[in-house]
């Protein structure tokens, strides 16, 4: 369908489909209204009408335009556009937004075709962790026999330098145990994407392109690996979701 008449209301986009692409029923938009779809030639704009466009920066929207796109993503390829997204409603999005692209989305639309992604999080199990550095850390055995039954203001140079020697660690840990572990996760999907890590007890977070087909053998390897480090780390699994870090450069 092409877009008829002018718009008033300024839209909300989602992400690019393919034209004809199925809608999900159960997510409501971005301000709880109907998702719709606009084409040209073979692709399509996921939108929803916008009542009020300054109400868009709350963690409940946010929560909304993710849910939107993983429910998409979970019927077809779908390109996912940025949070905050929004056309004004004089504009046609179908003939400035998709028709100037329309065949470079097209093209990465049939690249993400049968996949899905999702995201690992592997952390240290810092309790584990910890009792491994006292017991063969002479250093911080004793630090911490000294912290024991003292404030924070008596021993506060004996808790920055154990402190120091944990994340130290832990730090020089994570680049010997985690490059293996992402060897054999690369050896189930398609793609992987590996994001920047913030926290010590941190070993490794990284995005997974995995073939539908395939998700069976994927969560196997997750599974195994788990079971592996279980004793000194723990993995979550989030998905599967819209491929927001596999989206082709265009």
């Amino acid at each position: 369908m092409s877009e008829e008449g002018a718009h008033s209301a300024d839209r909300y986009l989602y992400g690019i489909v393919r034209a004809g692409a199925e809608l999900p029923t159960g997510p409501d938009g971005v301000q709880g209204n109907a998702l719709a779809l606009v084409e040209s030639g073979a692709v399509a704009a996921v939108f929803t009408e916008l009542a009020d466009s300054g109400m868009l920066g709350t963690p409940e929207a946010l929560q909304n335009h993710s849910v939107v796109l993983d429910e998409l993503a979970d019927k077809q390829p779908v390109l996912p556009l940025a949070f905050g997204t929004v056309v004004p409603g004089g504009a046609d999005i179908a003939e400035e937004v998709l028709a100037p692209q329309a065949e470079a989305f097209a093209e990465a639309l049939e690249q993400l075709s049968g996949c899905t992604q999702f995201t690992l999080r592997i952390t240290f199990d810092r309790d584990a962790i910890l009792r491994e550095i006292v017991s063969g850390n002479p250093e911080v055995a004793e630090l911490r026999e000294r912290i024991s039954g003292t404030s924070e203001d008596e021993t506060r140079n004996e808790r920055i330098r154990l402190g120091e020697i944990v994340v130290t660690t832990m730090e020089s840990w994570r680049r010997t145990e985690a490059p293996p572990i992402l060897e054999q996760i690369r050896s189930a999907t398609v793609e992987t994407a590996i994001r920047e890590v913030g926290q010590a007890e941190d070993v490794a977070e990284v995005a997974v392109l995995v073939r539908r087909d395939a998700i069976d053998e994927f969560e196997s390897v997750i599974e195994e690996l788990a079971e592996a480090n279980r004793e000194r780390m723990r993995f979550r699994l989030i998905g599967p979701q819209a491929p927001y870090d596999f989206v082709p450069e265009m």
